[in-house]
């Protein structure tokens, strides 16, 4: 098996590909630019929340095995919103100790990472709700960084091989 496991490594390649279409300002009207912010931040959330999912089912592959990976799978098999609460608490369920290195990976740089994590979960939120979320390219593009940033914590410190 490699690292990060396939399903991560294609969603970060579409992601990629839309953070470098929403970034570029060829030809592109304002409102297909706020368009593709959306759908940036929506995607970037989803990124993030599969990038858990998925890196956890990996880990569990390689480190289990019979009843104890069926029933880690099985607690597995649904997908949750990457809002801190839900991510701190599937961490804590494997490793306090790796819980406790994930707020302080949050928590640092005065919590730019914890704020940004709301921000896109709320924005997230707001534009699958069809409400008024003011988001802007810049803005989706800075969250879409730091949804990759905690993405590449999370692959890093789950790798099952040393």
């Amino acid at each position: 098996m490699t690292w990060p496991p396939l399903e991560v490594r294609n969603l970060e390649r579409k992601l990629d590909e839309l953070i470098a279409l929403t970034d570029d300002r060829r030809d592109v009207t304002d409102e297909i630019r706020a368009w593709l912010a959306r759908l940036l931040v929506v995607r970037s959330c989803g990124y993030l929340e599969q990038t858990v999912v998925e890196t956890l089912r990996a880990y569990v592959r390689e480190k289990s095995y019979g009843m104890v990976r069926a029933f880690a799978h099985s607690y597995l098999e649904r997908s949750k919103n990457p809002s801190l609460a839900n991510m701190d608490d599937q961490l804590g369920r494997l490793d306090a100790g790796l819980q406790a290195d994930f707020r302080e990976f949050l928590e640092a740089d005065d919590q730019r990472l914890a704020r940004e994590l709301s921000f896109l979960v709320d924005r997230r939120h707001k534009i699958a709700h069809g409400l008024n979320e003011g988001i802007t390219p810049v803005r989706a593009l800075r969250l879409a960084a730091s949804s990759k940033e905690v993405a590449d914590w999370l692959i890093l410190r789950l790798n099952p091989f040393p």
